[in-house]
C-alpha cells in the first residue's frame, strides 16, 4: 500500500464563490473610479431624480428646524428666535423662509431644480447663503434662486398635506406667484411650460415625495388643500 501524501502542486487549483464574488466587488469598484463620468446614464430621469433628492432634502430640513423649535417651522417662529415668521406678507421675500433653514440644507443649490426654465437663465455655480457676494457674482437672496413652493398650513401631523412642491403651478389655468389661499372651488395644476412638462413633484407633510400625473394633479391639490376641522386654510408660497 502506498501511503505516500499526494503531491499538492498536483491538486485542481480553483477559486470558490467567495473568492470569486471579491474578485467581482473589486472590479466593480475599480471601474466606478476610472470610467469616465459621461459614461454614467443622464437625462430627463436623472434630472427627475434629482429634483426628488432635492425636495426630500428640503423636507428633512424643515423637520430638523421644528424639532429644535418646539415643532415649529421656520414661517412659525419670529426672526429674532431664528425663524421667518415676519417675512409672511412679503411676498418678495419668499426666500427667507428657505434661507433660514441654511444650517439644514448648508447649500442653495438643493432648493434648486435642475429642470426650472427660470434657473436656466441665471449661473448659480457656487452660489451660498452668506451674505458676501460670491465670484460669480450672485448670492441667494432673490426668489428666483428658488424652485419650489410653501404651504404654511402643511402640519407633520397631517402626512396628506402638500408641505411643497415645484413651483410651476395653476390656479384655474392661470400660472400664478405670490401668495395665494386656495377658494373652495379653485382647481390647481402643474403648468405644460413648467419643470417636467405638465406634472411635477410633490413634498408632503410625512417628508415623501410624489409625482402626480397630469390626470391625478388637481385630485392631489384638492385633497392637501382642502380645509380640515378647525384648521386655517392653506396658504401659498410661490417664487
Amino acid at each position: 500500500m502506498n501511503l505516500t501524501a499526494p503531491n499538492p502542486l498536483h491538486r485542481r487549483q480553483a477559486f470558490t464563490w467567495i473568492e470569486l464574488l471579491l474578485v467581482v466587488v473589486v472590479i466593480v469598484f475599480l471601474a466606478g473610479m476610472f470610467l469616465p463620468a459621461r459614461s454614467w446614464p443622464k437625462g430627463p430621469g436623472a434630472t427627475r431624480i434629482k429634483c426628488v433628492n432635492n425636495l426630500k432634502n428640503l423636507g428633512l430640513a424643515v423637520r430638523i428646524f421644528s424639532t429644535d423649535n418646539d415643532g415649529m417651522f421656520p414661517w412659525q417662529v419670529p426672526i429674532a428666535k431664528g425663524g421667518s415668521m415676519e417675512e409672511i406678507g412679503d411676498t418678495n421675500r419668499i426666500w427667507r423662509h428657505f434661507q433660514v433653514l441654511s444650517n439644514e440644507l448648508s447649500t442653495p443649490r438643493i432648493l434648486q431644480c435642475p429642470k426650472d426654465p427660470r434657473l436656466s437663465k441665471l449661473n448659480t455655480s457656487g452660489m451660498t447663503f452668506n451674505t458676501v457676494t460670491n465670484s460669480a457674482g450672485l448670492r441667494f437672496g432673490h426668489n428666483d434662486h428658488v424652485s419650489y413652493f410653501l404651504n404654511l398650513s402643511a402640519s407633520e401631523e397631517e402626512p396628506e398635506s402638500i408641505l411643497a412642491g415645484d413651483r410651476n403651478l395653476t390656479r384655474n389655468h392661470t400660472s400664478i406667484r405670490g401668495r395665494i389661499t386656495p377658494g373652495t372651488n379653485d382647481v390647481f395644476d402643474f403648468t405644460t411650460s413648467g419643470h417636467d412638462g405638465g406634472v411635477g413633484n410633490l413634498l408632503f407633510g410625512d417628508g415623501s415625495v410624489q409625482q402626480p400625473s397630469r390626470l391625478s394633479a388637481s385630485r392631489f391639490f384638492a385633497d392637501a388643500f382642502a380645509v380640515r376641522g378647525t384648521n386655517p386654510p392653506p396658504i401659498l408660497l410661490i417664487p
